[in-house]
């Protein structure tokens, strides 16, 4: 069969009116595609988590695959690729379910352990608090009768007379904790099929993609779809690297400033880091709120510290760590963070550096193409066309200024 294409200007005309009516189409039922929208995401919910879960657990897991090819080669042993793939599998979850019970280690003691203390300067600091108000004119009396007016058996008795909608809520609670155990569960396990048989499925997608598709669009397909895995990748694996380097670099300097909470603040730094740029100020405010109620000013010094290593991490390690993986400049991921954030919050901040990275590098590709067929090299300062023969470039009107 063969692809239509306009023949006249009639045939031009009658394709963009078609055009518009389907735009005109989406537009007017945008609130029925985003039911079905939200219908399918919520119907293939554990395929999605699984898929995720396998995207951001393979970055480990292909660099264990690489280790052990070289090793092989090093050694001049068969590579063994299905025992590289099972064993690096393995290893790549176990290590990340000891990942993950260490740092439940560090903070869970950390954390029960400083909840008296909290409580205590709390108390402790309530009556500076209240000094504080009404040295500037502010009557703190209705606060302090706020607090001190709870009584205990007022609220046993207001529970008793809810008791059903207490009974209905938490069993709720309990029903959404259950359904999400059971999604993280089942997306656990599809993750592992995925990673374990992703070369199969790879050669699967390329089977359908070229046997429904014609052979140059199946081929640009593919480039965009290696050049996407690899930016999201090389994004990952950067951005890892960068909260450890942040989070480690917080440790040190709250230990050597002998700031309390220093591990608890410091892994939690860490995993905010995960949001670019901004993601740290979180772990800022939550940190200072932590040490203000041990000592004011140590809460000052804490802040003060981490604007500067906050600057230099800006300046200095992200632009070079993650910049570099992405092929972006910094003035580039800031771009794409404010743009992210604003249109999809915490999750477009984190997806839309390596979104943009891959739309730079196609724009890039594509831009370069089309100078190199017409003969046109463009700088800052001018632009030349491509010389003749044996002759020097010449330069073009518009770099003249003619």
């Amino acid at each position: 069969m063969k692809r239509l294409r306009p023949t006249t200007k009639f045939h031009e005309i009658m394709l963009l009116i078609v055009f518009a009516i389907v735009v005109y189409s989406l537009f007017n039922n945008l609130s029925i595609i985003s039911s079905a929208f939200w219908f399918l995401t919520d119907l293939f919910q554990p395929l999605i988590i699984g898929a995720i879960l396998a995207f951001f657990l393979n970055v480990p897991m292909r660099g264990l695959e690489q280790l052990f090819q070289r090793i092989q080669l090093k050694r001049k042993k068969k590579v063994r690729e299905r025992l590289n793939s099972t064993v690096s599998l393995i290893i790549t979850y176990v290590g990340s379910f000891l990942l993950l019970l260490m740092v439940l280690y560090i903070l869970i003691p950390q954390l029960v352990e400083s909840v008296p203390g909290i409580i205590a300067s709390i108390e402790s600091a309530m009556p500076r608090f209240y000094r504080f108000l009404e040295s500037h004119g502010i009557d703190s009396s209705q606060i302090q009768a706020l607090l001190t007016d709870v009584n205990v058996g007022s609220l046993l008795q207001t529970a008793m007379d809810n008791y059903e909608q207490i009974i209905a809520t938490s069993l709720s609670a309990v029903s959404s904790v259950a359904s999400v155990l059971t999604l993280t569960v089942t997306g656990f396990v599809i993750s592992i099929y995925i990673l374990a048989n992703k070369k199969k499925l790879t050669c699967q997608f390329r089977k359908v993609l070229y046997a429904y598709v014609k052979r140059p669009i199946a081929d640009k397909v593919v480039d965009v779809a290696a050049l996407t895995n690899k930016t999201f990748s090389n994004f990952l694996s950067g951005q890892c690297v960068e909260a450890l380097i942040l989070g480690t670099m917080f440790f040190i300097t709250m230990s050597i400033l002998r700031l309390p909470f220093a591990p608890v603040i410091s892994v939690f730094i860490a995993f905010t880091a995960l949001i670019p740029y901004v993601g740290a100020f979180l772990g800022c405010v939550i940190g200072a709120l932590l040490i203000v109620t041990v000592s004011p000013m140590k809460a000052l010094i804490f802040i003060v510290t981490f604007l500067i290593l906050q600057q230099l991490e800006n300046q200095l390690i992200y632009p070079k760590v993650v910049g570099s993986s992405v092929g972006l400049s910094a003035l580039w991921i800031l771009v794409s963070v404010f743009v992210g954030g604003k249109l999809f919050g915490v999750v477009g901040m984190l997806f839309f550096i390596p979104l943009t990275s891959v739309c730079y590098s196609l724009i890039r590709l594509n831009v370069n193409s089309r100078l190199t067929k017409r003969g046109l090299t463009v700088d800052a300062s001018t632009v030349t066309a491509a010389p003749p023969e044996g002759g020097k470039p010449e330069e073009t009107p518009e770099a003249s200024g003619k």
